[in-house]
């Protein structure tokens, strides 16, 4: 970790951090005050908490684990930590090769990584000395047919080192979220019968398997559905980093003195492209904030229903690129103090950035639900609201346009989606377009919402012209319209102030 000083050692803060007197998923005001506080002090130990209290507390609690175990990672006697991605296979979970294979003498699970590319990758634990409970993905086998992709929770470092059976190697280091990452992998690790996380599947004494779901694929579905516990700790994380980013931004621009040759001296917030940088990465921030925290409830829920795995992903994929285009613009802003630590804007960075592939990469969720958005599941394209505002109106005619164009002529062959992949992902950014400016729409001031939504107009300004939806006048006139939004916003700073500080910055 490479925490920001804060007067205690950060094992020490770390294990008071993992330890809390029940689930913190059934307290949501508390684990997110506990994530938005961590990821603002210090992002390397908000990766961990949002591994220990979300994916691994919440896997076993809502996929079965022993009553002992879940009170041993509640305590902070364990870890927890996630062991999902593979060497070999990128960020995708699609296939996972660590086997479990189902010893009926012993009604024990063999872990093994049969190759190379199945070792888990990347793994971080945090600090030496921590005992760490891991949640495994891995192919159930039993009698040699293969069942799906399961998870385990499995011991893999005890306060000495790495458990007997677990090789943990570490990786060269990293300069952004520079944590201990390490590359793992099992040699007939024996894990009992009871640290199967098995969801209401069972073993029969004689070896039969049993599971309530259809098949294997379902299983697999079901499985990886765990994500939504860390998508929630990322979406509250990011928006906070955004929030501290813009307000350490704006703060620096208003005492930072610049010598213009017109002006003379001057703040720096009084030039305009000061302004435009800042006051649209507020924007953005409050826009992630109020997704992330609308979104909480559902990413923090038991037996969560399918149907909303995906609105989850792309709200996963939204706030991290309305977080990170905050942060980088406070950044741009912010000259030197953007790249040096001790300044904590790079640091927010390392966490954004990470997060674009960490807790699955965004550009697949995106492709997956594009997919099944295109094949017509639990989907259907917006049509025009009666009263609706000019922007979501607008965003529901691209939304529905790109719908039309990646539909037309799809015959479910891999070269004909493959050629559409990057229409793909217009279509599902236009669709979270629109689904942001529904959400943000009366909860960000007028000014910030409409700075909001004209940025995003801006950036497909020539989409708009050439499907007939903007004049060549309304064009050219966009950035007028946000230099008047931000003059207005300038002339009104303690606005700004009671923005952030009323939203947790």
């Amino acid at each position: 970790m490479n925490p920001w000083p804060t007067g205690e050692p950060p094992e020490a803060r770390l294990r008071v951090a993992l330890a809390a007197d029940r689930p913190l998923l059934h307290d949501h005001p508390r684990l997110r005050a506990l994530l938005e506080s961590s990821a603002v002090a210090d992002p390397g130990e908000f990766f961990l908490l949002f591994l220990h209290h979300c994916m691994a507390t919440g896997a076993a609690l809502d996929q079965g684990a022993a009553g002992e175990d879940v009170a041993d990672l509640v305590s902070g006697r364990w870890a927890g930590a996630a062991l999902l991605a593979e060497l070999g296979h990128a960020n995708s979970n699609s296939r996972t090769h660590t086997e479990a294979v189902f010893d009926p003498a012993t009604r024990e699970f063999v872990l093994s990584t049969p190759v190379p590319g199945a070792a888990k990758y990347p793994a971080t634990f945090g600090p030496a000395g921590f005992a760490t409970l891991a949640v495994v993905s891995a192919r159930l086998l039993t009698g040699g047919a293969e069942h799906g992709t399961a998870l385990f929770l499995v011991p893999v470092r005890d306060e000495r080192g790495p458990c007997p059976g677990v090789s943990i190697e570490p990786c060269p280091p990293t300069a952004l979220l520079p944590l201990d990452y390490t590359t793992v992998r099992f040699d007939g690790v024996r894990v009992p019968y009871r640290r199967w996380l098995r969801d209401g599947a069972s073993i029969t004494p004689d070896g039969e398997f049993h599971d309530p779901l259809a098949d294997a694929g379902a299983r697999g579905r079901r499985t990886m559905s765990m994500g939504r516990f860390g998508w929630g700790a990322i979406t509250v994380g990011l928006a906070a980093v955004a929030r501290a980013a813009v307000s350490l931004a704006l703060e620096r621009a208003g005492r930072r003195r610049t010598l213009d040759r017109l002006a003379g001296e001057i703040p720096a917030i009084d030039h305009l492209n000061q302004q435009r940088l800042l006051f649209g990465a507020l924007a953005s921030a409050l826009a992630a904030t109020t997704l992330a925290r609308r979104e909480t409830g559902r990413y923090w829920s038991f037996g969560a229903p399918p149907g909303v795995h995906r609105e989850l992903g792309l709200t996963k994929v939204a706030v991290t690129a309305l977080a990170d285009r905050a942060v980088n613009r406070a950044r741009s802003a912010s000259g030197t103090a953007g790249f040096f630590s001790e300044h904590r804007l790079i640091g927010y960075q390392g966490l954004t950035l990470a997060f674009q592939s960490a807790g699955g990469d965004n550009r697949l969720i995106g492709l997956d639900a594009a997919w099944t958005m295109a094949a017509g599941q639990d989907y259907t394209p917006p049509a025009d609201a009666p009263g609706a505002d000019e922007w979501v109106t607008l965003f529901r005619h691209r939304e529905r346009l790109l719908h039309e164009e990646l539909t037309a002529g799809l015959d479910g062959s891999f070269d004909t989606w493959n050629a559409r992949s990057e229409l793909a992902l217009r279509f599902v950014s236009a669709h979270s377009a629109r689904r942001t400016a529904e959400v943000v729409s009366g909860e960000l001031p007028s000014d910030l919402y409409e700075l909001h939504c004209l940025e995003e107009v801006e950036a497909h300004a020539g989409w708009f012209l050439a499907r007939g939806l903007l004049t060549a006048e309304q064009v050219l006139g966009l950035p007028e319209r946000i230099n008047a939004i931000c003059r207005r916003l300038h002339r009104d700073p303690t606005t700004l102030e009671h923005l952030l500080a009323g939203s947790g910055s």
